[in-house]
Order: structure tokens, then sequence, then C-alpha cells
């Protein structure tokens, strides 16, 4: 870097050291740190309010006198840039990584138990049609359903979820919740039946009603 304003016996001349380099600013006697950081600013382009500058290990408020700090001709400073918008913008999008995969993981985890339920919602459809149909079932094949939604919605309580996910896992919780109560009207519609509870074996977590309001143990 160019010393600034050689030659001028009016001025005081300032070493800066940055980094690795090495450079002279001119500045009056009678100025103060601040008017120093403009005329390193001018030097390096670094924005003043960027600037830590030290002097004999210290740094000096802005309104100091640089004569009232012992700085006199060819006294040297150094120069350290501070990046506070910089810091911001990293911590800024450290926090937005950090939400993506919370959200991300939310969603996953909301998927997993919707897939889960799947087979579940099958069977509830099943005994709504073999219910519909006449074909009475047995009432712990009902309590089996009921616990196995129930697991389901606690599971889904267990998410820590954001955003997205969130939404996801409330959406998730009310298709739930409309299984339960669908199943408990079947059930009170199921207990009115007066045919033969069908003599299979009671269902299991793969067993299933058949379009005929057949149970049937896969």
């Amino acid at each position: 870097m160019e010393d600034n304003g050689g030659g001028n016996n009016n001025m005081m001349k300032i070493k800066v050291t940055f980094g690795s380099n090495n450079f002279h600013v001119f500045t009056s006697p009678q100025s103060t740190f601040g008017d120093l950081k403009q005329e390193i600013a001018k030097a390096t382009g670094v924005d003043p309010k960027a600037q830590t500058v030290l002097f004999r290990g210290k740094e000096s408020e802005d309104h100091e006198s640089l004569q009232m700090a012992g700085l006199k001709d060819n006294a040297k400073v150094i120069l350290i840039e501070n990046t506070p918008t910089k810091n911001e913008d990293v911590k800024k999008v450290e926090e937005i990584k950090v939400n993506i995969e919370e959200i991300s993981r939310g969603l996953e985890a909301v998927n997993r138990v919707r897939e889960e339920k799947q087979s579940v919602a099958e069977q509830v459809v099943s005994f709504e049609t073999a219910v519909c149909s006449g074909t009475k079932i047995k009432d712990k094949d009902f309590i089996y359903l009921t616990e196995m939604l129930m697991r389901q919605l606690l599971k889904l309580d267990g998410i820590d979820a954001e955003g997205d996910g969130r939404m996801q896992r409330k959406l998730e919780v009310r298709r739930v919740q409309g299984l339960v109560e669908k199943l408990d009207n079947l059930r009170a519609k199921n207990s009115n039946l007066t045919s033969n509870v069908h003599d299979e074996s009671s269902l299991n977590s793969s067993s299933k009603v058949n379009q005929e309001g057949e149970v049937s143990k896969l």
C-alpha cells in the first residue's frame, strides 16, 4: 500500500500493521482515533466501523485524541478488521440450516407414522364394509385396531417438529383421531348386529376384512 500525504511537515506519519502488510497514513497531531480510522479507510477500504485500532496493545475510543493517547510521529498501531455483519450472516445461515434440518427430521418422522397408519386405515375401511353388510366382528378386533391408532397418536405427540413438519403433524393427528372416532361408531353399530360373529380367529396387524365382509387372516 502507498503512503498518503508524504512530505507534509504538519502531519504525523503513523505506521499501520494490518495482517502481514505494513503501510503509513498521515494525520494531524490534533486528530482523534476516529480521524485516524478515516485515513486508514482511505488506504485499505476497511469501513471505520469495522476497524479495531490498537496502540500499545490498547484500543481507544473514536473521540480520544491521538496526542492524549501518546501517539507521536512514526508511532505504530495495529489494525484488526472486525466483520460483525459477516459473522451475523454466517450465524443466520447456520440457524437456517438447523431449522431446515429440524423441519426435515420432523417431516420424515410424520411420514413414517403416516405409512404405518395406512395399513390400519385400510383395516378400518374393511371393518366398515363388513359392519355395513351386516357381518358382526369380534369386539376384541375393534379394541386391537383402536390400540394401534392410539399408539400412532403417541408417536405423533413425541415428534419434535417445526414449520411445515409441525403443520403436517397436526394434520396427521386429526386424521388418526378421525379414524378412532369412526372406529368407535362402527363398534357401537357392530354391537347392535344380531348376526353370528365370524368364527375366524381375531385379526392381527396383517389381517383384514375382504370385499364380501368376511374376516380373513393373512
